[in-house]
C-alpha cells in the first residue's frame, strides 16, 4: 500500500466517523460541540477516581487547549447546569469542577451515542479485527506524537 493510500484511507475514516458521531449526538439530544463533550468526559473521569479532582487547568492540560478557551467552555457548562464549582481546599486560586445530576444524565447520553457509533463502525468486523485496529491506531498515534 502506498503512503498516500494509507493517508487517504485514514482521512476518509476520520471524516466518516466524525459525521456519524455528530449525527448520533444529535439523535441523542446532544447539541454541544465536541470540545464541550470532551470537557464533560474529563470532568467525569476525574470524578470517578477517588484520589482525583478536576480543575479548569487540568482540563486545559488534558485537552491541550488554552486556558481562555477552557474558561469559556466551563462558563457554558455552568450556564447549562451540567457542572458545578466547589472550593478547592488544596489551591484557593482554582475550583473543583463536578458534574451535576443533569451533567451525569448528559454523560450517559454521550456514552450511548458513542457506543452506537462504535457499533456501526465495527459492523461486520470480528473481535480480533477490532483489537488489531485499536492496536494499530494507538501505534500510529504514538509514532506521530512529538
Amino acid at each position: 500500500m502506498t503512503d498516500s493510500a494509507m493517508g487517504e484511507a485514514l482521512h476518509q475514516l476520520l471524516h466518516a466517523y466524525k459525521r456519524a458521531l455528530q449525527q448520533s449526538f444529535l439523535e441523542h439530544g446532544i447539541t454541544f460541540g465536541i470540545a464541550h463533550i470532551r470537557s464533560l468526559k474529563v470532568i467525569r473521569a476525574a470524578q470517578a477516581s477517588p484520589e482525583s479532582d478536576c480543575t479548569a487547568q487540568q482540563i486545559a492540560a488534558r485537552l491541550q487547549r488554552d486556558k481562555a478557551q477552557i474558561a469559556r467552555l466551563v462558563k457554558d457548562l455552568l450556564a447549562a447546569e451540567l457542572i458545578e464549582k466547589q472550593d478547592n481546599a488544596q489551591d484557593r486560586r482554582s475550583q473543583i469542577l463536578r458534574l451535576t445530576p443533569a451533567g451525569e444524565a448528559m454523560y450517559a447520553r454521550i456514552q450511548a451515542a458513542e457506543r452506537h457509533t462504535s457499533q456501526r463502525m465495527a459492523k461486520g468486523l470480528n473481535e480480533d479485527e477490532v483489537h488489531t485496529f485499536v492496536r494499530l491506531a494507538k501505534g500510529m498515534t504514538r509514532n506521530l506524537k512529538p
